[in-house]
Formats: structure tokens, C-alpha cells, sequence
């Protein structure tokens, strides 16, 4: 059976990840027009129900509307797209050489992208939207890389069959520490989705995912720090 391999202070990182996932969803919901930059689901159905309220016969007249949006989604979704497809051969990479844990500069790269949304303010919502969203897509390569059973920074959907279904299992140590985890993830999305729902009707644009992008940098810097004091560990 193959080892999965697993990167020093996982659980904490990804409750970090999921946290802040919750916050540039609420964020984008609150602020531009209920779309979801983490969330791809929530997204799809929006843009289903624009087609039938477009194109279903009699939707007006049975009192049934929906919000005009069609291009926020789109934005979101493909640079959710475009933010999964520019990770990918860094982690194959990583596979290849042999080491196998997801590369810290993913983490990196969503820092400047959320980064990058702090300073856009004035520009087209869809843009923001769309570069908030391919943040995301890194974020879900990365946390794809470590490798974590059932648990996901960005749906929950997911998480909470996997926290259910290891609940009724036969109970064991291994299994509450998986419940913990699960339920700490679970957590940390609605509070950071509360969080960036109350900022995002207080604050600025930029500020809120100022914020985001400061988290993401702080996660990376922790994982560039840990295994560049594993390797100088190793070495010597």
C-alpha cells in the first residue's frame, strides 16, 4: 500500500486554508452580486437558474426571478478554471523528483493573487472575481497535494460526508482525531465566512482581501520555513 504523504502541521494549515476560503466567499457574495469564489457549485446552480428563467416558458408570468448575473459566475468559474490548471505541473513536478508534498509556492501564488484583488478595487467586479477565483483553484491543488482523506478548503459538501461517515464508524482513537479535524474544518469556514460577511459590509474591497492575501502569505512563509528547517536538519 502506498504511504501518503503528509506535510508537518497539516491540520492546522488546512483549517487556516478552509478559514480562508470562507472569508473571500462571503466576501464576494456580500460585495458582488451573490457570486462564490470558492464555492463552484453555488455558481453553477446560479447559472442554471439564469438560463431557465431566461428560457423556461412562463417563468415571468408565475411570478419567478431571478438576479440578471450571468457574467460574475462565468468569471468566477473560469478563473477557478485557470487558477487549477497553471498548479497542476507544479505538483506533478514535485511527484516526479520524488518528493511528493505540495510545493509551498502554491501558497505563494494565492497570496499575490488575493494580493493582487487588494489593489484592483476600481476595476470590473467580473476581474476581481475571476482573479479571487483562481486563487481558490491553487488553493484546492495545494490542499489536493496533501493529501487529506475526505477533507476540502473550499466545499464543505464533501467534509461533512466524510465527518458523518467517520462518526459512524466503530469509534477509535484515530477516528476522533479525524472527526476533530473534520468538525475544526467545518468551523473554520462558517466563522471565516461570518468574519469576511462582517467585514465586507464594513470595510473596503481591497482591505478585506488584503487580509486574505496577509493569511496566505503567513501559510506559505510557515511551510517554506518548516521545510527549509527540515532540510537544514537533514543535511547536518
Amino acid at each position: 500500500m502506498a504511504r501518503k504523504r503528509r506535510v508537518h502541521g497539516t491540520a492546522g494549515l488546512i483549517v487556516l486554508l478552509t478559514a480562508i476560503a470562507g472569508w473571500v466567499d462571503s466576501v464576494a457574495y456580500v460585495r458582488s452580486g451573490s457570486v462564490f469564489v470558492a464555492n463552484q457549485t453555488g455558481n453553477a446552480v446560479f447559472l442554471a437558474v439564469q438560463i431557465a428563467e431566461r428560457w423556461v416558458p412562463g417563468a415571468h408570468h408565475a411570478g419567478v426571478t431571478a438576479e440578471p448575473d450571468t457574467y460574475g459566475p462565468l468569471a468566477s468559474l473560469f478563473g477557478f478554471c485557470v487558477g487549477v490548471a497553471v498548479s497542476v505541473p507544479p505538483l506533478r513536478r514535485t511527484h516526479r523528483t520524488g518528493d511528493g508534498r505540495a510545493p509551498w509556492i502554491l501558497l505563494a501564488v494565492e497570496a499575490l493573487l488575493l494580493g493582487s484583488v487588494a489593489v484592483l478595487g476600481p476595476t470590473p467586479r467580473e476581474l476581481r472575481l475571476g482573479i479571487a477565483a483562481a486563487a481558490m483553484g491553487v488553493q484546492s491543488v495545494y490542499a489536493a497535494g496533501i493529501a487529506m482523506r475526505g477533507v476540502s478548503t473550499t466545499t464543505l459538501t464533501g467534509t461533512l460526508v466524510t465527518l458523518i461517515s467517520t462518526f459512524a464508524e466503530a469509534p477509535g482513537r484515530r477516528a476522533r482525531q479525524g472527526i476533530m479535524l473534520l468538525t475544526l474544518v467545518w468551523a473554520a469556514y462558517t466563522i471565516g465566512a461570518w468574519g469576511g460577511a462582517a467585514a465586507g459590509l464594513s470595510w473596503s474591497i481591497g482591505t478585506v482581501h488584503g487580509v486574505a492575501a496577509i493569511a496566505a502569505g503567513l501559510a506559505a512563509l510557515a511551510v517554506w520555513w518548516d521545510r527549509h528547517g527540515r532540510l537544514s536538519a537533514t543535511e547536518s
